[in-house]
């Protein structure tokens, strides 16, 4: 197992200059995120050697990625230490997640993510959370029929693992959100459930035939969580830095809701920690 980021093994120079780490299969677009989000040199990783030389060798002829870094290792197999923690400004993980081989490595990512980072985490992916919406009125998104997309993560999953490191005291607060609203069927990610698996956009010429023109409600492209590490304010600032039509899902500096008190446990009471919340009651997409 990989104990620590090896700068001189993996050609990444001096650690200290770089202040983001980008967990993702998908560099091209993960480095500028980075960037985006307040960061200035950024560390990628790529477990498999042909693709690293591959990517190495794109990121560093890019213009706009050569600042950026490149490591041969899985970032699931960094091992947490005194010399790794805090140590970057944030990490994010955007084609990521979905990849994972299910609920154990997407808790080990998150956790690596927010020990080796000292203000947040960035976490994006599909949003797997109108599947049965969608089902139940004969559509699916492309990106839920994609073979390598192999952890359909939800926001109540996703919620109940990041209220574990919360009350462990890694955590300050986390937003979870989504993005960019798919408003009707005619949507190119929108398929018929009959349509093919592994698709891009919808095709009338080349896919089977699809109901146009049915109206959706809140259902969303992509489910998104902004994580602050203790210590850090920023939720709504880095809220804004992402530059799509949001809606925010659970916001835990707005308290916890206890269920057996049938009240919320306000963000300053020290009991909240101890609390489990509900937040099925904000998963109502329609159609």
């Amino acid at each position: 197992m990989t104990n620590n980021i090896d700068a001189s093994k993996n050609n990444a120079g001096n650690l200290e200059d770089y202040d983001f780490l980008v967990f993702s299969f998908n560099q091209s677009s993960s480095l500028p995120l980075g960037v985006q989000l307040g960061g200035k040199k950024g560390i990628g990783f790529e477990p498999n050697s042909e693709k690293f030389n591959e990517l190495k060798k794109e990121i560093d002829t890019n213009k706009f990625l050569g600042r950026h870094k490149l490591i041969n290792i899985n970032p699931l197999q960094i091992k947490i230490n005194e010399n790794n923690t805090r140590r970057f400004k944030f990490t994010t993980c955007s084609h990521f997640i979905e990849n994972l081989a299910g609920i154990n490595e997407t808790k080990l990512a998150i956790y690596n993510a927010i020990r080796m980072s000292s203000d947040f985490v960035f976490i994006s992916q599909p949003n797997f959370d109108s599947d049965v919406t969608l089902f139940k009125n004969g559509f699916k998104t492309n990106f839920s029929d994609w073979t390598v997309h192999t952890n359909h993560l939800t926001s109540n999953i996703l919620f109940n693992i990041l209220f574990d490191y919360y009350k462990m005291g890694y955590i300050e607060d986390f937003l979870i959100f989504y993005s960019s609203p798919i408003k009707n069927s005619n949507d190119p990610v929108i398929h018929p459930l009959n349509s093919p698996g592994n698709q891009t956009e919808f095709n009338i010429d080349s896919h089977p035939f699809k109901r146009e023109n049915v109206k959706f409600k809140n259902i969303y492209k992509n489910l998104n969580v902004i994580i602050t590490v203790k210590g850090c304010k920023k939720i709504d600032e880095l809220y804004e830095m992402i530059s799509d039509e949001k809606n925010v899902l659970y916001d835990s500096r707005q308290g916890i809701y206890d269920n057996s008190r049938e009240e919320l446990i306000e963000p300053d009471d020290d009991d909240r920690r101890s609390i489990f919340g509900k937040m099925n009651e904000f998963l109502n997409s329609d159609v």
